[in-house]
C-alpha cells in the first residue's frame, strides 16, 4: 500500500503520527544502517530560528572541544570592540522581542511568531517604545508603526481622541494613517511630531 501524501504540513503531521510502525529490520540491514548524529542544543535552536544568547552557546564550545586542543578565544561581550558585539545585541534584542510578542499572543505558530518578530526588530525601537506601539495595536501592527513613523506620527498621538475616539482604536480598527491624518486635519488637529 502506498502512503498518502498530503500537502498540508498539519496533516502530514498527523498522519506520521498516527500512521502503524514499520516492521522492525533485521540486525544484518541495522549494521549497514548509516549512522545519525543526534542534533545537539545548537543545531536545535539555529533549525528553529532561536537564540541560545552568548554565555549558553560560549559553553556549547567548550563542551564539544577535544581536551587536547587550545581553547578557542571567548567571542567578544557586546559593547567592546569587534563584530560580535553589535550582532550579539541585535540577537539579544531581537530575543527579547520575540519574546514580547509570544507574551501578547501566545496562540501564534513559530512561523507566525518569526515573521512578526522580523517586523518589529526592523523598525529597531527601544523596549519602551516597542512596549507602547504593541500594547496600543498590538502585534500585527508593525506595518502601522513603519506608516505612523513615515508621517512622523509619535506614540503621544496614540492618545488624542478623534470623532470620540482614540488615535490607537482608529488605527487597531484598520484606518490608514493617510485616512488619519485627513480626519485630524478636519477637526483642526495635528498628529506629527508628538
Amino acid at each position: 500500500m502506498t502512503e498518502p501524501r498530503f500537502t498540508d504540513p498539519e496533516l502530514t503531521a498527523i498522519w506520521d503520527f498516527l500512521r502503524p510502525a514499520p516492521s522492525p529490520a533485521p540486525a544484518a540491514d541495522l549494521a549497514r544502517a548509516p549512522h545519525r548524529r543526534t542534533p545537539d542544543a545548537q543545531e536545535i535552536a539555529a533549525r528553529e530560528g532561536l537564540d541560545l544568547g552568548p554565555e549558553l552557546r560560549h559553553a556549547l564550545r567548550r563542551r564539544r572541544q577535544p581536551s587536547k586542543t587550545h581553547p578557542r578565544p571567548a567571542p567578544p561581550a557586546a559593547g567592546t570592540s569587534g563584530q560580535a558585539g553589535p550582532a550579539a545585541a541585535r540577537a539579544v534584542e531581537r530575543s527579547r522581542v520575540m519574546r514580547r510578542i509570544a507574551q501578547l499572543a501566545p496562540g501564534l505558530r513559530h512561523d507566525q511568531l518569526r515573521e512578526r518578530t522580523r517586523a518589529w526588530d526592523a523598525l529597531q525601537m527601544t523596549p519602551p517604545e516597542l512596549e507602547t506601539w504593541m500594547r496600543a495595536l498590538g502585534v500585527d501592527g508593525a506595518a502601522t508603526v513603519r506608516a505612523c513613523r513615515a508621517f512622523s506620527i509619535g506614540h503621544a498621538a496614540l492618545d488624542v481622541v478623534l470623532g470620540g475616539r482614540q488615535v490607537r482604536r482608529w488605527l487597531r480598527e484598520g484606518m490608514t494613517v493617510t485616512a488619519l491624518l485627513a480626519l485630524a486635519a478636519e477637526r483642526g488637529i495635528d498628529l506629527r511630531r508628538r
